[in-house]
């Protein structure tokens, strides 16, 4: 896999990468080095599809320099999924990333460059899937076959392009391959407020790769038929068609391959979904940006996570951002069943180590957990990979930055291991930062079987649902999959329960909700998936209101983190602002394009 996400990404970066945003916000400005004639054979198109794979990562910038803080574009939407939502905090301290404080409390304006990097990331990724799609019919050296399977891939990339665009911002144009070419820029608008968002023409390019792509790709690392699939009933689900979404998560769910043409299946170790050296037997990994490290060059390794390790003495050296909440570390508690408190998990916190010092003697909490706790979340006392065990932030080695502001915890899924340091899948590079082979995942395998979890509840379709949860559950039964203290034995007292047939489809959505937190924490999909709830609530068997869910986080959350005081989500909140600089270069010839969302 190594040696093609090498050939992935280098290739890119040396002959395609340096495309760039023009004033004219949609338009794709080659360099003097590239012309679109050169695209127009064989060689030309992969080139193109490769580059637009490599744009997932949302490094367009030209320096690692500029893009140290510029990596909110990527596919891990750390910041955009995970800090705006109740699972983190942006961490470190206040003056360290300021750009990021609006985020996280909901006060992001229009102005803030952050948005720049994310929205230009999206627009970079789709213009280089349109410049494949083009350049195909153009391209003689072509079979029929590869035709196809090349736009299907680059009609995927778009699709998902536009839908990162649409969970993010809502109000984004669609820009297809015609556009600058046999239509104007000026012609592109993006939906009136009150319209419908462009879901349609991202069913259409996501459709389009489900029906034509297979499951087993040419090399691993490409979407393929069952990736385009998750996400086209994803996208569905932001709908609430549970039914459309129904049909395609059984087939992925059934019949779904990784594009190595293997099985899909939960990986036996949770945390290996998260190691680098694990990656070549990954049969859970569906789509995602993958990385690479070691093989000479900076550009290829992920620099999504450079900034979410712990700080201080430590292998990683940078940087303190991306720290698990307290409400995250308090949803791990488990009933003697083992089963999750679903209403009452945050009315005690947690015992941790915060306002002690290194001489007080501290024991971790005693209570039941879910042993997914210490695979997601740093704490004192445990087993922290292998680099031994977590000192604290009493300790003179602390691996927190400001603890006032990120909290006593530390990230785990973005971290490396000291095994990964050494097989040369990882280290530090430049100014003194880590980067990592680590993948990012999009969507993997255990994602999927609770989308469909979700979709057999809303449809009434119980014992089904509860088969599904429970498959995510019961990974975490086998105890060789949990942290171990230095004499093999369980670092804390973990438990985990299988649910019993599910009463209600309110239960039933409930218990599938909060799974979903706890799965996929620290993985960008939170914030999301509550805008989903919160649009969806008069299509589903169980109604949220996700401003009031957030303004009371805020509430609780400030007595501990107190920069979080006076915070509050509104209903413009759902949704980002669209950059002002997006707005200003949105008008064409007088008219006005390019319109801001309401709120703003």
């Amino acid at each position: 896999m190594k040696n093609y996400i090498k050939i992935l990404i280098g290739l890119s970066a040396i002959l395609l990468l340096p495309f760039s945003c023009s004033d004219e916000f949609l338009e794709v400005s080659p360099p003097g080095s590239y012309s679109e004639p050169a695209l127009q054979n064989a060689a030309g198109v992969e080139g193109m599809l490769i580059a637009t794979y490599s744009a997932l990562d949302g490094s367009w910038f030209e320096s690692w320099g500029n893009a140290q803080f510029n990596q909110q574009g990527g596919a891990s939407n750390w910041m955009w999924g995970g800090v705006r939502s109740e699972v983190a905090y942006k961490g470190t301290e206040p003056s360290d990333g300021v750009l990021l404080n609006d985020l996280e409390r909901s006060e992001i304006l229009p102005s803030n460059g952050e948005l720049n990097n994310k929205w230009g990331a999206i627009y970079d990724g789709i213009g280089k899937a349109n410049a494949t799609i083009r350049n195909v019919p153009l391209a003689g050296d072509l079979t029929d076959e590869q035709a196809v399977r090349i736009i299907a891939e680059a009609r995927a990339l778009r699709g998902h392009y536009h839908f990162e665009g649409v969970k993010v911002f809502g109000r984004v144009p669609y820009v297809d391959e015609t556009v600058g070419v046999e239509t104007s820029f000026a012609e592109v608008k993006n939906p009136a407020v009150g319209e419908a968002l462009i879901w349609d023409q991202i069913e259409a390019d996501f459709k389009y790769a489900y029906d034509n792509l297979s499951g087993t790709m040419p090399n691993p690392g490409r979407i393929n038929k069952y990736a385009a699939g998750a996400l086209l009933a994803k996208v569905h689900m932001f709908q609430a068609e549970w039914s459309a979404a129904e049909a395609i998560l059984d087939d992925v769910v059934n019949n779904g391959t990784t594009a190595s043409g293997d099985a899909l299946a939960l990986m036996d170790n949770f945390h290996h979904n998260f190691r680098a050296d694990y990656e070549s037997e990954n049969n859970e990994s569906l789509f995602g940006y993958e990385a690479s490290f070691g093989d000479g060059s900076i550009s290829n390794g992920n620099y999504e996570w450079t900034l979410n390790q712990p700080h201080g003495p430590v292998p990683t050296n940078c940087c303190g951002f991306f720290q698990p909440s307290q409400n995250l570390a308090n949803s791990y508690k488990v009933d003697a069943d083992g089963l999750p408190f679903l209403d009452t998990f945050n009315d005690t916190d947690l015992i941790t180590d915060e306002g002690l010092t290194a001489a007080d003697a501290f024991t971790p909490d005693q209570s039941l957990l879910d042993p997914r706790i210490d695979w997601t979340i740093g704490r004192r006392g445990i087993p922290y990979l292998d680099w031994g065990v977590n000192p604290g932030v009493g300790s003179d080695v602390s691996w927190v930055r400001q603890v006032t502001n990120g909290g006593p915890y530390n990230p785990v899924k973005t971290v490396p291991t000291i095994a990964e340091f050494d097989a040369q899948l990882a280290g530090v590079i430049d100014w003194g930062f880590t980067s990592q082979a680590k993948n990012v995942h999009i969507i993997r395998f255990a994602d999927v079987i609770l989308l469909a979890a979700e979709v057999k509840a809303e449809l009434g379709k119980l014992a089904d649902a509860t088969e599904l949860v429970n498959r995510v559950r019961g990974r975490m039964s086998d105890s060789a999959g949990w942290v171990v203290d230095e004499n093999g034995d369980a670092a804390a007292n973990y438990t985990i329960g299988m649910y019993p047939t599910f009463a209600s489809q309110e239960a039933a959505l409930k218990a599938i909700r909060f799974e979903r937190k706890i799965e996929l924490a620290m993985e960008g999909h939170r914030f999301f998936d509550l805008v989903r709830w919160h649009l969806n609530s008069g299509s589903s068997a169980l109604s949220f209101d996700m401003i009031a869910f957030m303004n009371d986080f805020y509430t609780t959350e400030s007595v501990k983190r107190t920069h979080l005081s006076g915070a509050v989500f509104n209903e413009r909140d759902l949704y980002a602002p669209i950059p002002q600089t997006v707005i200003a270069n949105g008008t064409v010839d007088g008219v006005q394009n390019i319109t801001q969302n309401a709120g703003f």
